[in-house]
């Protein structure tokens, strides 16, 4: 709380919590930013000190802020989600992990603060006419589809069948949506894909944009729903799905609105698409274009690298290793050989590997970094031929840590897979092409 600011002068204590303003109920920052903007305005406060109820009233220049600041922003607390999606990925989690690991989050106000997508579908009527009015723009809604019985068998909610008529409500609000589609073998592709994408499509300008990704799988898949991954010909005709759309929205609008995941041209075998497939990256948060914007920044310090300095130097060099998931081992391999083609930069000569860790924790369908254990780093590096020692470094992925505290999603900490390598040195290094390249320029030698 400001001591200087309106509300403190008007008797607000720290503590304090405010249940109205203007009449009207709070739920959460918004509603107490939407309400403040008055010139006058009436908060009715429930005491720390008492637990009582007071009533403050406070004059002050239009659209001011009071000068109070909130412990929580959500003042009702996190609104989670009570569908029963075939696909739900924290219904594949084993047990024993970390409390927030299995939180579902389906909260419109973390849609709009940090881009998570949501459903829509554990909204009440009052709840969805409230977000209407506060227009809250961008927001992130997970569609699916958008054949109603099609929506409710995949997300096992009665209400899910009505999503059209929400995003249709949403658009006449002026209110920017990115929606995603977990695409499903057999379940969402082929003419339920074509439906939904034209439905969202006769969204208009209120379409922000389409992600289409692969739906992931674990080992933790029993007495669940029969669902099957992938494979190389159905990855390419979701790309070549998405590519038709792509044709039209980019004539139409000057941008392509529909993205496919890197995943699904991993899984294809196609060529990665070069920038220009993902416009402003607007989905990158969804992991699409994250490996085209990865190889273009390592491609931009190699060049920038070998601009200062045409001949490399190896002096001093230790074996560096770099951890990722299978799905992007084969990129960091072409990715090194490309340069070092290009400059002469014997990498391997150097020492430098990429090991590319089988996740036995989820199983062998899920390849990404991002949800690699440590206890599976520290057995594929052990299990390498010349593990690495005390005189090396291991690179991780900043992916693998999300959580408070920078742990794994087992809880390993970056020092706990260092002892469990025997104290070989570990450094984290953000997913970013320039960061990984001045990494090995440090430990591999520098150009």
């Amino acid at each position: 709380m400001d001591p200087a600011g309106p509300a403190a002068r008007a008797g607000l204590k720290p503590g304090d919590r405010v249940v109205a303003v203007n009449g009207q109920p709070v739920y959460d920052v918004l509603d107490y930013g939407f309400f403040v903007r008055e010139a006058w305005v009436k908060l009715e406060v429930r005491e720390k000190a008492t637990g009582k109820t007071r009533w403050f009233e406070i004059e002050k220049d239009e659209d001011n802020d009071l000068g109070l600041v909130f412990a929580d922003a959500l003042f009702d607390g996190l609104r989670q989600c009570c569908n029963h999606c075939v696909f739900c990925f924290v219904d594949q989690m084993p047990a024993g992990l970390r409390s927030s690991l299995y939180v579902k989050d389906d909260d419109y106000r973390h849609s709009f603060w940090h881009g998570n997508f949501i459903t829509l579908t554990n909204l009440t009527g009052a709840q969805f006419t409230r977000l209407l009015a506060l227009r809250l723009s961008p927001l992130y809604i997970s569609v699916q589809a958008t054949i109603p019985a099609v929506r409710q068998r995949l997300l096992g909610h009665r209400r899910a069948g009505a999503i059209m008529t929400q995003l249709r409500q949403l658009a006449r609000a002026r209110v920017q949506m990115h929606t995603q589609i977990v695409c499903c073998p057999g379940l969402n592709d082929g003419p339920v894909l074509e439906r939904t994408l034209a439905d969202l499509w006769s969204l208009g300008p209120a379409l922000a944009s389409v992600g289409v990704v692969p739906v992931g799988l674990t080992r933790y898949r029993k007495n669940l729903f029969s669902l099957v991954p992938w494979d190389p010909a159905g990855a390419g005709k979701v790309i070549d799905a998405i590519a038709r759309w792509q044709g039209q929205a980019k004539a139409s609008r000057g941008e392509r609105v529909f993205y496919a995941a890197d995943e699904f041209f991993l899984l294809a075998g196609y060529p990665l698409p070069g920038p220009d497939y993902y416009d402003d990256y607007v989905q990158l948060a969804n992991g699409i274009g994250l490996c085209r914007l990865f190889i273009d920044e390592w491609h931009e310090a190699a060049q920038a690298a070998f601009d200062r300095m045409a001949e490399t130097s190896s002096a001093g060099a230790r074996r560096t290793f770099i951890v990722t998931g299978l799905s992007g081992h084969r990129l960091l391999q072409d990715l090194l050989a490309a340069t070092g083609e290009k400059y002469g930069w014997d990498w391997s000569g150097r020492g430098v590997r990429a090991v590319g860790v089988a996740n036995a924790f989820f199983g062998p369908q899920v390849t990404v970094a991002g949800l690699l254990t440590g206890r599976d780093v520290v057995a594929a590096l052990r299990a390498l031929p010349e593990p690495p020692t005390g005189k090396d470094v291991v690179l991780l992925p900043a992916a693998m840590l999300r959580a408070a505290g920078d742990v794994t999603i087992d809880d390993w900490r970056p020092a706990d897979i260092a002892a469990g390598l025997g104290g070989v040195p570990v450094e984290v290094v953000p997913v970013a092409g320039e960061s990984l390249f001045a990494a090995l320029c440090r430990y591999a030698g520098s150009p």
